[in-house]
């Protein structure tokens, strides 16, 4: 009777040094996209009340999902003629730009404005990431970092509202925004 011998290899691997980089921001860049719309949820209603801006609530979360649709069909547009690089440098700044928008408005009316931009900013982000992760993983190694990305929204949905009543609560609702 012959044994049968089963060889085991490592695959390639999710850190390995010409990918860690790489999958280290993308976790990161998920996280950071979590925490700011979980905790922006949870501030909001103090925001709105700072701002006098009940009427205006329900459009600033609205304008950031719908703007973050038009994002996303500039960036797909934009990845498959330049490569995902533009697109993600594009919707860090549109991302950045509504952050301090948000941050230091004034009104209702310009914190909608930044959260038109923050929703442009991560639709570019969101589809560039996901084309550079086409490019630069193997088919194998996806499903992983695909998962670590679903993962990288848990610690943000456990603690992102309970931190963000503490900033709100120590600094003021603007470091929601600011912080980020």
């Amino acid at each position: 009777m012959e044994h049968a011998t089963v060889t085991i290899t490592a695959g390639p691997a999710l850190f390995a040094p010409e990918r860690r980089a790489v999958s280290v921001a993308a976790i990161a860049l998920v996280s950071m996209l979590a925490f700011e719309a979980l905790a922006v949820t949870a501030a909001m209603p103090e925001i709105a009340r700072a701002l006098d801006g009940l009427e205006q609530y329900a459009l600033a979360f609205g304008a950031t999902l719908a703007t973050s649709v038009i994002g996303m069909v500039a960036a797909g547009s934009d990845c498959d003629r330049h490569g995902p690089a533009r697109s993600m440098l594009a919707g860090l700044l549109l991302f950045a730009a509504g952050l301090l928008a948000a941050g230091f408005a004034s009104d209702m009316h310009m914190l909608v404005f930044g959260r038109v931009l923050q929703g442009l900013g991560s639709g570019a982000m969101g589809v560039a990431l996901y084309v550079t992760v086409g490019r630069w993983y193997p088919a194998e190694l996806r499903p992983r970092l695909f998962a670590l990305f679903a993962a990288a929204w848990v610690l943000p949905a456990i603690i992102g509202p309970g931190l963000a009543g503490l900033i709100v609560e120590w600094l003021g609702w603007r470091w929601v925004f600011l912080a980020v």
